[in-house]
């Protein structure tokens, strides 16, 4: 863990790439000096805590970068598993929750995923709280940061992958699916599942059947049910 101090520093590692786990301010500081910081926080979906003690020297401002980095490259990792007769990927679409994040690595993982790619942007990245929550399983997976999703959904399907989407309204219940060899499961967001152009690029999109009051499952629980499926 590394930490980066004061407001003009934090401001400029807000502005790059770097693996930023969480802003700590301190409470007394006025907002309207650190508005910047705040806005660009928010923007990338930072957690921000407030605490009552000051870090000496930080102008109340700190920001914690994770040195955790389990990323490869796309053509690296498709280099690797083109050469299987089966093989199974997940691609996050704008997912947030780093306990989603862990949770849907470890079960990824138990069912034989390949590696899991996700958005360079506007998605959660690799942080402590997701490595605590994969208990492990990172470890063992390969992690790919991509632009664009929906390009890289095409880019699978040219290899050979059925792509499945996973929605609520889905055209099919899962389990009526006979999966090949290679197969792709697309799951979206906590909030708004998947992004239209996502869906839109997908071959098929499954669903998994409710009977109670609750509508939706957790992403992470979904990706799970899914995932024992395609893995018969």
């Amino acid at each position: 863990m590394k930490k980066i101090i004061g407001i003009n520093p934090v401001t400029e590692v807000l502005k790059s790439d770097k693996n930023i786990e969480k802003l700590e301010i301190y409470k007394k500081v006025k907002k309207e000096t650190i508005k910047n910081i705040l806005n660009l926080a928010s923007k990338k979906n930072i957690k921000v805590f407030y605490n009552d003690k000051r870090s000496e020297n930080s102008q109340g401002v700190v920001a914690i970068i994770s040195d955790f980095d389990y990323y490869v490259d796309l053509n690296a990792f498709l280099e690797k598993v083109l050469r299987k007769e089966k093989s199974k990927i997940v691609i996050l679409d704008q997912v947030q929750d780093p306990r989603n994040f862990g949770a849907i690595i470890r079960s990824a993982e138990c069912f034989g995923v390949d590696g899991i790619i996700i958005q360079d942007r506007n998605s959660v990245k690799v942080t402590e709280t997701v490595v605590k929550s994969s208990t492990g399983a990172i470890e063992h997976m390969d992690i790919v940061k991509v632009t664009n999703i929906s390009d890289t959904i095409d880019k699978l399907k040219k290899y050979g992958y059925m792509v499945y989407g996973a929605e609520a309204n889905g055209e099919c219940y899962y389990y009526e699916e006979k999966y090949p060899n290679k197969v792709c499961l697309v799951l979206g967001s906590e909030g708004n599942g998947m992004r239209k152009k996502v869906r839109e690029h997908c071959d098929k999109i499954v669903k998994i059947h409710l009977n109670g009051k609750i509508n939706s499952l957790n992403v992470s629980v979904a990706g799970g049910i899914l995932l024992a499926e395609m893995s018969k």
